[in-house]
């Protein structure tokens, strides 16, 4: 599992390894999503396109609260629960890594056992 940076923004990936198609839709993503436009991002089959759109919108997402819904649409119960599987992975890589990120802020602001107050 990675967290990288995408043009500034933090990335919670919950693979080993982004394929370098990826982290271009991921790129051209996050600078649609800057400019408040359209897109159409096209990738080949099993390239990993709904795991790259779930980690890029739910980290922008994250970074700007004030970011609207993300609708996904597909064409048959199976590929939705595909989907929601995939949103799951990178939901739970997300708070896991958030949950050490705040684990390691509040130890580093406790203060130390053996100094009296």
């Amino acid at each position: 599992m990675v967290r990288f940076k995408v043009d500034g923004l933090d990335v919670f990936f919950p693979y080993e390894y982004v394929y370098p198609e990826q982290y271009q839709y991921m790129y051209h993503l996050k600078q649609t999503l800057d400019a408040q436009g359209h897109a159409v991002l096209e990738m080949p089959t099993g390239t990993g396109k709904t795991v790259a759109l779930f980690s890029l919108i739910t980290s922008y997402q994250l970074a700007h609260p004030a970011t609207g819904k993300l609708i996904y649409c597909t064409r048959t119960v199976p590929e939705m629960e595909k989907a929601l599987e995939e949103l799951r992975l990178v939901t739970r890589y997300r708070v896991s890594e958030l949950a050490k990120d705040r684990s390691a802020a509040e130890d580093h602001q406790m203060p130390d056992a053996g100094s009296a107050a």
